[in-house]
């Protein structure tokens, strides 16, 4: 039985402001704790759920398949696992062989192996964020790791550390791992890596775990014209449920031939059929166009509340997937805070992701809840405080591990 009083907080986000939210259940992008509270979720459930929470036509669509599948099978490789591989070849073209896993973290790992494999080669030059496992979890973001691993080299978003590193490593460099965080850093920015990394015959691996199927129809990578090598794919594959993908030219993928990439669980054919539907319930809703209306809006709404409060903030990044800048560490805590104690469910640094369920009850909502946040935030901080580039360096640095150089190099896309 659940102890009310218990406390649970996300480690990534509450660390300084630590709460009791331990939820029961949501619908759409509205979320309900134990104690009745509801919550607007501002974050699409990490980005897992883009139809938003328990969405009727999917729920009900995949009740129904369920009846005419089997939901565990012998062996990995199934009918509705190979439906899917279809779609995401035709999705994302340039990378079309596909190998199924379970998380991001699993995806971005495996990434890393096949890129080893193929290449012969140890050492991966990397910048942003790959998920939980221990050869992501080094230095800038584990101070101090209990095993180090000397072939993780993170260059920080910064391609003069980058350059560095390429000549350290000369004949020992398998890949270069990339995540695009559209408010921060310019496409350009993939585009010259992507340029450095076929000068040094070293395979490019994009992470694109949670922009590939919500920034733009066929990814990041190709919404702007870069052809990776491999990519990684997981928010938004099957609504929800655990299934996340590696992508990659054949060429690449030869290194997936070699590799062990073995796991019990993709033997859960509900999680193909999952997957199966979310793509097509994504091509019929054209739910990548409304997931831009929708966070259009919801960018909106932020902005204008903000500036009629007379709040120096920022917001930035695409339509559908956004930050909000505050002056410095203290103020973006506090704001999230008071979202928080209003039922708004953010954190500071975080991405703002909208999902297809937020309709006008949702915004008028969050526009109610907004309005008591902003106030109270008002009477508790110091409102001279300005957002200023040392502000935008500072919120780098916690929330991707970039270098001062790396974001002020792209002030022109942020500023």
């Amino acid at each position: 039985m659940l102890n009310p009083g218990a406390t649970g907080h996300l480690a990534e986000w509450e660390g300084e402001t630590p709460s009791s939210i331990i939820f029961r259940s949501a619908n759409g992008a509205i979320a309900e704790d134990i104690h009745g509270k509801t919550y607007l979720d501002m974050t699409s459930c990490s980005g897992a759920s883009p139809l938003g929470s328990n969405n009727p036509v999917f729920t009900t669509r995949l009740a129904k398949a369920m009846e005419q599948e089997t939901d565990v099978l012998p062996s990995p490789v199934s009918e509705q696992r190979q439906l899917l591989a279809g779609k995401m070849s035709v999705m994302f073209p340039d990378t079309p062989r596909v190998f199924f896993l379970r998380t991001g973290s699993c995806a971005t790992e495996a990434a890393v192996r096949i890129a080893r494999y193929r290449t012969g080669r140890p050492v991966i030059l990397t910048a942003g964020f790959h998920g939980w496992h221990d050869i992501f979890q080094q230095p800038p973001w584990s101070d101090n790791p209990p095993a180090k691993d000397q072939h993780i080299q993170d260059y920080q978003y910064d391609l003069g550390i980058l350059e560095q590193q390429l000549a350290r490593n000369q004949g020992t460099v398998a890949g270069i791992f990339f995540t695009p965080e559209p408010s921060v850093f310019p496409p350009e920015l993939l585009q010259e890596i992507s340029s450095v990394a076929r000068l040094h015959g070293v395979l490019l691996i994009v992470d694109e775990v949670l922009c590939g199927l919500r920034y733009a129809k066929g990814g990041y990578c190709r919404k702007h014209g870069v052809k990776p090598d491999i990519i990684t794919l997981a928010k938004g594959v099957a609504q929800g449920v655990g299934l996340s993908a590696v992508a990659g030219t054949a060429d690449a993928m030869a290194g997936a031939d070699r590799a062990y990439l073995g796991n019990t669980y993709l033997r859960e054919n509900r999680a193909f059929v999952a997957g199966n539907l979310t793509q097509e319930i994504f091509e019929e809703a054209k739910i990548v166009e409304r997931l831009a209306e929708r966070g259009s809006a919801l960018k909106r709404q932020f902005q204008t509340s903000l500036e009629r409060s007379g709040i120096p903030a920022r917001v930035l990044g695409s339509d559908t997937m956004f930050d909000i800048l505050l002056p410095s560490q203290k103020h973006g805590r506090a704001f999230a805070h008071r979202c928080l104690q209003h039922g708004i469910y953010t954190g500071y640094p975080g991405t703002y992701m909208s999902n297809a369920s937020m309709n006008a009850a949702f915004f008028r909502a969050l526009q109610a809840a907004l309005e008591l946040a902003l106030a109270d935030y008002r009477k508790d901080e110091d409102m001279t405080a300005q957002v200023t580039d040392a502000s935008m360096v500072d919120y780098c640095a916690e929330a991707f591990h970039a270098t001062e150089k790396a974001c002020l190099s792209n002030r022109h896309h942020w500023a």
